[in-house]
């Protein structure tokens, strides 16, 4: 082979690598996010472990995502996601613990 095609075929192995550990780097830092741990934390731990990391974030946030756990099957029956409803007015998807709708004004509930 010539000189110059491993050194193509380095650089190319070398950039995929990169890639891959940002990838690593920014899931471990998301999955922080969403279950309401610091981003800059979990960044830097992706970045100093890389794919070692993600699966160490993944895993922990699994089994100890609390946030991920009451979203999904509520606790005592409970969701932290809101009930929505539609606005019988204008038609718009609002929260039910609203009083009025947001977008039109008209009372959700049929009271004033």
């Amino acid at each position: 082979m010539a000189p110059a095609a491993v050194d193509v075929k380095i650089i190319a192995i070398i950039s995929v690598g990169i890639v891959v550990w940002l990838f690593c780097m920014y899931t471990c830092a998301e999955l922080a996010r969403s279950n309401g741990q610091s981003y800059g934390l979990w960044v830097t731990i992706g970045f100093l472990t890389g794919p070692f990391g993600l699966a160490f974030a993944w895993a922990y946030f699994r089994l100890t995502g609390e946030r991920h756990r009451r979203m999904r099957y509520g606790v005592g029956g409970k969701s932290d996601l809101p009930e929505i409803i539609q606005c019988p007015r204008c038609g718009q998807s609002v929260p039910s613990a609203f009083e009025c709708c947001q977008f039109c004004g008209s009372p959700l509930h049929g009271r004033r």
